[in-house]
């Protein structure tokens, strides 16, 4: 039987994942797919860059000459500087997931967007240019988060397929691909991670 603290906070992950996530939340701030009438699709990666995860990705998309776009945290782009700019220079798309990866800064109310900026500076400082695309950690969004991002200029990023592989223990690699690609359509943006958060 769980604790009553470890079951309230289970119930509010869950009430914050329906109510501030892809799909459903976000308060329409979230770009959740593209075009469904063109045979695209997206390949989204977060919580990175880690190694040897980011290094052995980027190694295989290089192989196949695929293109992704990478929502760093910003601390981590501190440690992994050299993976930042290798994304960048291969031609991938850079964004911003946060300095910390932690959801309250989304939750604070008002303007401090230190979370934001400083994840911000972080990258910019290794690619030249500022990152224009965030997802929130968790995929939380409030509706003050999504006008904080927006007067900052980011395009909000959600995702319409979302797979398990942050799990621990790790799933099959078989089944999360075999889902993935059932539940992907024309336009999809599917959500992958390429380490752990700090």
């Amino acid at each position: 039987m769980l604790h009553p603290k470890h079951l309230a906070f289970k119930m509010a992950n869950k009430a914050g994942n329906l109510l501030l996530s892809p799909p459903f939340g976000g308060a329409g701030y979230f770009r959740n797919h593209g075009p469904r009438t063109e045979r695209k699709v997206a390949l989204t990666f977060d919580d990175g860059p880690n190694k040897p995860c980011t290094e052995q990705l980027l190694d295989a998309m290089g192989e196949l000459g695929v293109r992704g776009t990478f929502f760093c945290v910003g601390m981590n782009a501190t440690w992994y500087p050299d993976l930042i700019a290798r994304m960048y220079t291969e031609g991938h798309d850079v964004g911003n997931h946060s300095h910390l990866h932690r959801r309250m800064g989304s939750l604070h109310l008002g303007m401090n967007g230190d979370h934001i900026d400083q994840s911000e500076h972080e990258i910019s400082q290794i690619i030249g240019c500022k990152p224009r695309l965030y997802r929130p950690p968790w995929g939380w969004l409030t509706p003050w988060e999504g006008y904080r991002l927006t007067q900052r200029g980011y395009t909000i990023i959600g995702w319409d397929v979302y797979t398990l592989d942050w799990c621990i223990p790790e799933q099959d690699g078989v089944m999360i691909a075999e889902k993935a690609r059932r539940d992907t359509r024309a336009g999809s943006i599917l959500l992958f991670h390429d380490g752990y958060p700090v």
